[in-house]
Formats: structure tokens, C-alpha cells, sequence
């Protein structure tokens, strides 16, 4: 009986220890989780701030090009829409091809003139801009943001003395913004 008393006494015991470092280890972990949660806050709020006024300077750049895009499409300056694109674009074609580099660009822009196409629209789809985790330096300045943007374009043909937009495919622009300047492809 005296052992059957002494082993409850020792499990009741083991038990409220359990018990007692369960309560401990979780409270501890809730304080940290919760100075950890308060730090990211901080953080978020100052970046996205931060971020937001750059996403509106990337979108406001994206929406220039455009301007700059349609222009030189309709003056037939192809080589000069593939120097604007730069080598960092990604264009698929409405054929599900993948062009990448001025000259490919130029002489995509070329063909679709001369298989009927007169016009092209785009749209942005979506875009985003991070932040560099190691700041690039080049030249005098640093790039310390890079801009990502997916671009619908419609390609406007006559047909029969209609204009018909069916032919559609998907830009990837690729820009970066140095500390000191402005956005650039």
C-alpha cells in the first residue's frame, strides 16, 4: 500500500510538473510570437508606404511607354519600339512563341505590320515592384528597386474593310529604378 501511495504521489507530481512546463513554454512562446508579430508590423507599415510610392511611379512609367509603343508602331519605327523594350522583355506572340532580345522584338513588330496589322493596344495586367535585397551598384547610382509588369497587347487588323482585334499576346517588362533617377528599362 505504502509503494502504491509513494508511485501516485511521484506520478501526481511528474504530472504537475508536465503540467507547469507545458503552461510555461507556451506562455513563453506567445510572448515571443507576439514581439515578433508587433515587430513585422512596424515594419510592414514603413515599407509599404514606401513601396506604394514606387508602385505609382512604376505604374505611371508602364502607362508612358504605352503612349511611346503605340507611336512608334504607327510611324512603322519598329526598331526603335525593340530599343524601348530592351533585351530584359518577354513578349509571347499569339502563336504561343517566346521572344526575347531588340532584334527578335523589332522583327516581330515588322512581321505583324506587314501581315495587316495597323494598330496595337495595351493594357496593364498586373504589376508589382520589390525592393533589391543587396542594392545594385551601377555607375554613379544604386539600384535599389525592380519593377515587374505583365502587359496584355491587341493587335488591330483590317479585314475586309473592318478592324478586328483578335490577335493578342502578353508583354514581361523587367524595369529598375536607381536611388537617383528615374525608371528605366
Amino acid at each position: 500500500m505504502f509503494n502504491q501511495q509513494k508511485l501516485l504521489f511521484q506520478f501526481t507530481k511528474t504530472v504537475a510538473l508536465v503540467i507547469l512546463f507545458c503552461f510555461t513554454f507556451s506562455y513563453q512562446a506567445q510572448g515571443e510570437k507576439a514581439v515578433k508579430e508587433k515587430a513585422m508590423e512596424a515594419t510592414e507599415i514603413t515599407a509599404e508606404i514606401q513601396e506604394k510610392d514606387h508602385e505609382k511611379e512604376f505604374e505611371k512609367f508602364v502607362k508612358e511607354l504605352f503612349v511611346e509603343l503605340r507611336k512608334e508602331f504607327k510611324e512603322l519605327e519598329f526598331d526603335k519600339m525593340a530599343d524601348r523594350l530592351g533585351d530584359n522583355t518577354i513578349l509571347a506572340t499569339p502563336q504561343g512563341e517566346r521572344i526575347k532580345a531588340r532584334d527578335s522584338l523589332g522583327r516581330f513588330w515588322r512581321e505583324e505590320n506587314a501581315g495587316g496589322v495597323i494598330d496595337v493596344d495595351f493594357t496593364l495586367k498586373y504589376h508589382y515592384v520589390s525592393k533589391v535585397a543587396d542594392p545594385i551598384e551601377q555607375g554613379d547610382d544604386t539600384i535599389e528597386h525592380v519593377g515587374h509588369a505583365i502587359i496584355d497587347y491587341h493587335l488591330k487588323i483590317v479585314n475586309g474593310g473592318g478592324v478586328l482585334t483578335n490577335k493578342t499576346g502578353t508583354l514581361t517588362l523587367n524595369a529598375r529604378h536607381p536611388r537617383m533617377c528615374e525608371w528605366e528599362l
